[in-house]
C-alpha cells in the first residue's frame, strides 16, 4: 500500500480450523431437515448421473451402428443386447440410429433439465437459509455484553453479519453439495467405461485425477490467501471510506483529502486485483484440461487402432468422447468447486470467528409490539447492590457500589474522568453484566424489566445517534413512523426545546434531517436525542451527560421541563457540570470506581474539599 500503513489481520483466527473444523461448523448450522433435504438432493443427483451414462453409452452404440451400417459387417454382442431391449433389431440400420440417437439425446436433455430444476431449487434454499442466519446470527449478536459488541470495529460486524454469511452459505455449503453431484457423475462414469474398456478407463482415470490433482495443489494455497485478503481488504475499504466520510471537517483544514482518496484507491484496486486474479485462476485450469482432453483423445485413439477392430476402437472412441463432455466439465467444477469452497472459507473468517463467539450466546425472546406509554405495574426504582466490575485487562472499574432510587427522586451521578460513571450506568442498564452484585430495576432483573415495559425506561446518552431519516422517524427509533402520533411528537419536542424550531422547518415532522443529523446542529442533535427518550412517556430516565453539548439557556430550560415532572418521573443524571445537579435530591460523588460519597449538593462541599473547589469554580 502506497500510504505505508501494512494492512493486519483483523479478528485473527486459527488457520488450522480453516479447512475441517470450519465445515464441520458450517454444516452444524443447518437443521437435521435441512440436512436431510441434502441428502435427498444429492441422492438425486446419483441417478441423474446414471442417466449421463446410460446416453454416454447409446452414442456408443450409435457409433458402432454407423461403422456397421457403412461396411454391413455384423454389429457386436454388446450392441445386440441393448437393440434386443430396445425393441429394434427386426428395424432398419437408419431407424436403429435414429432412436437410439433419439433416446440418448432424451437422457441427456432429461437430465440437464431436472438438474436445472435441482440447481434452481438449491440456489434459493441457500439464498433464504443464507437470510436466515444472518438474522439468527444478528439476533445472537445484540444480546451479546456490550464490551463484546466493541471488540470488533463496526465495519467487521457488518461484514460478519452479512457478506461472509452469504460466501458460507452460497459459496461453501451450496458449492459442497454441487462437488459430491459431480464426484457422483465421475464414479458413475468411471464405472460404465471400466465395463466398456478397462485398460482405457483406468489410464485416463488416472491422468485426469493426477492433472486435476496438480492443479488443486498449484492453486488452493494462493486461493486461501487470496479469500483471506479480499475479505480484510473489503473490510478496511469500507473502515475508511466510513471514517473519512465522518471525520469530513477534521480532514478538510488538515488538508488530507488526497490522502484518504489515494489510500480508499489503493484499496479498491487492490480488491480489483485479487479478484481478477481469482478469476484467471480459475480459469487457467478450464484451458489446461482442454489441452489434456485432446492429447488424451489422440493417445486413446494410437491405442484402440494399434490393439482392437476399427469397429471396436471408434465405438470405444465414441463413448470416450461422449463422455468427455460430462467429465471433464465435472473434474473442472470439483477443482474449480474446491478452490471456491477454499477461496469462500478464508473471506468468511469473520463469520467463522463470531459464529464460535455467538455459539453459547441464546437469541433470546425479542418482542415487536408497538409503542407504549401506560407502563402500568412498573415502579421506578433502582437497587444497585455491591457491584463491581472489571474489564478484560482484570483492573475494577466499579469497586463494591451500593445505589438506590426511590420513586420521583432526582438522582445525579458526578466524579471526575475515569471514575466509572459510565460503567455504572452500564450495568445498570444491562449493558455490562457485573463481575458481582446485583441490579434491579422495578424488582426485576434490567433486561427482564425491559422486556415487560418496553418504554418505561429511557436512556440519553452522550451523544445521541441521529439517522438519515425524517424528524418523526428518529423520535421514534425503533417503531413504525405510524406508530409515533403527531401528540406525542409535540410533547416530546415541547419538553426537549426543540418544538418552535421543528415546526418552522418545511414538512415539519416529516422534515428529513440528514446522514447524521447534518442539518441539525450540535446542541439540535442532541435536544433531539433527549425527545426521542420522552415519546414512550418514561417512568425512569437516565441521562449520561446528555446536555454537555446545550448552551446554559437550553440546558435551563430542559433541566426545568424534567424537574416539572418530578414525581411523575424518576431522574438519574450523570454530569460533569455541577450546576445542572444543584437541585439534585441526592448526589453520588464517584472517585476510581467507588462512591465516595453520598448526600445533596451541599452536604457534598461540606464533607470534600474537592467538591467544593470545583463548585467555586461555577460560581455555585
Amino acid at each position: 500500500m502506497r500510504g505505508g500503513r501494512k494492512l493486519k489481520m483483523v479478528d485473527t483466527f486459527p488457520l488450522k480450523y480453516l479447512d475441517r473444523h470450519s465445515i464441520a461448523l458450517v454444516l452444524s448450522l443447518l437443521s437435521k431437515r435441512e440436512r436431510l433435504l441434502l441428502l435427498v438432493v444429492t441422492a438425486i443427483t446419483l441417478i441423474l448421473a446414471f442417466l449421463d451414462l446410460i446416453g454416454v453409452l447409446l452414442i456408443g452404440v450409435v457409433g458402432s451402428l454407423a461403422i456397421t451400417g457403412i461396411s454391413s459387417a455384423q454389429t457386436g454382442n454388446r450392441v445386440n443386447l441393448v437393440l434386443d431391449f430396445l425393441q429394434l433389431s427386426n428395424l432398419d440400420f437408419e431407424y436403429q440410429v435414429a432412436i437410439v440417437g433419439f433416446f440418448s439425446a432424451l437422457m441427456f436433455i432429461g437430465k440437464t433439465l431436472i438438474s436445472l430444476f435441482l440447481v434452481k431449487k438449491t440456489t434459493f434454499f441457500m439464498a433464504r437459509r443464507a437470510a436466515a442466519m444472518s438474522a439468527d446470527l444478528v439476533a445472537r449478536y445484540f444480546n451479546m455484553p456490550v464490551v463484546s459488541i466493541n471488540h470488533r470495529s463496526a465495519q467487521t460486524s457488518i461484514y460478519a453479519l452479512t457478506s461472509g454469511v452469504n460466501s458460507i452459505m452460497v459459496g461453501v455449503v451450496a458449492v459442497l453439495v454441487a462437488l459430491i453431484s459431480d464426484m457422483a457423475l465421475l464414479l458413475v462414469m468411471g464405472v460404465g467405461l471400466f465395463i466398456v474398456d478397462p485398460i482405457t478407463a483406468i489410464s485416463t482415470g488416472l491422468i485426469f485425477s493426477l492433472m486435476a490433482f496438480v492443479l488443486y495443489k498449484v492453486t488452493h494455497e494462493r486461493m486461501r490467501k487470496l479469500g483471506e485478503r479480499q475479505g480484510m481488504l473489503n473490510i478496511e475499504s469500507a473502515q475508511k471510506i466510513y471514517e473519512a466520510i465522518h471525520s469530513y471537517r477534521e480532514i478538510l483544514v488538515r488538508d488530507r483529502r488526497g490522502f484518504y482518496a489515494n489510500q480508499i484507491g489503493n484499496l479498491r484496486y487492490k480488491l480489483a486485483d485479487g479478484a481478477a486474479t481469482i478469476k484467471l485462476m480459475t480459469s487457467f485450469s478450464k484451458y489446461v484440461l482442454e489441452v489434456a482432453l485432446v492429447l488424451v483423445a489422440l493417445l486413446l485413439a494410437l491405442y484402440q487402432f494399434s490393439t482392437n477392430t476399427a469397429f471396436r476402437a471408434i465405438a470405444t472412441i465414441s463413448i470416450f468422447i461422449a463422455a468427455s463432455t460430462r467429465i471433464t466439465p465435472a473434474i473442472l467444477r470439483i477443482q474449480q468447486g474446491l478452490l471456491g469452497v477454499r477461496t469462500n472459507l478464508a473471506e468468511a473468517k469473520p463469520t467463522i470467528s463470531l459464529i464460535e463467539e455467538l455459539s453459547e450466546v441464546g437469541v433470546g425472546e425479542y418482542k415487536t409490539l408497538g409503542l407504549s406509554r401506560s407502563h402500568l405495574g412498573f415502579y421506578p426504582e433502582v437497587n444497585v447492590r455491591e457491584i463491581t466490575f472489571s474489564y478484560e485487562n482484570k483492573r475494577e472499574v466499579l469497586k463494591r457500589v451500593n445505589f438506590v432510587t426511590r420513586p420521583g427522586e432526582f438522582i445525579a451521578i458526578v466524579g471526575g474522568s475515569g471514575a466509572g460513571k459510565t460503567t455504572l450506568v452500564d450495568v445498570i442498564l444491562g449493558a455490562l453484566d457485573a463481575d458481582s452484585g446485583s441490579v434491579e430495576i422495578s424488582g426485576l432483573s434490567p433486561k427482564q424489566t425491559f422486556s415487560r415495559w418496553p418504554g418505561a425506561v429511557s436512556y440519553v446518552p452522550q451523544d445521541s445517534p441521529i439517522i438519515n431519516g425524517t424528524v418523526r422517524e428518529n423520535l421514534g427509533l425503533g417503531y413504525l413512523p405510524h406508530e409515533i402520533k403527531d401528540a406525542y411528537c409535540w410533547e416530546s419536542l415541547r419538553m426537549a426545546s426543540l418544538e418552535s424550531f421543528v415546526k418552522s422547518l418545511p414538512h415539519q415532522l416529516d422534515t428529513y434531517v440528514g446522514d447524521r443529523g447534518t442539518r441539525l446542529s450540535g446542541g439540535q442533535r442532541q435536544r433531539l436525542g433527549i425527545a426521542r427518550a420522552l415519546i414512550s412517556s418514561p417512568k425512569l430516565l437516565i441521562l449520561d451527560e446528555a446536555t454537555s453539548a446545550l448552551d446554559g439557556k437550553t440546558e435551563l430550560d430542559i433541566s426545568e421541563a424534567l424537574r416539572g415532572l418530578k414525581g411523575d418521573l424518576t431522574l438519574i443524571l450523570i454530569a460533569h457540570r455541577l450546576s445542572t445537579v444543584v437541585d439534585a435530591d441526592r448526589i453520588y460523588f464517584m472517585e476510581d470506581g467507588s462512591a465516595r460519597g453520598v448526600g445533596t449538593f451541599e452536604e457534598l462541599k461540606l464533607q470534600f474539599p474537592e467538591f467544593l473547589s470545583q463548585a467555586k469554580l461555577m460560581g455555585l
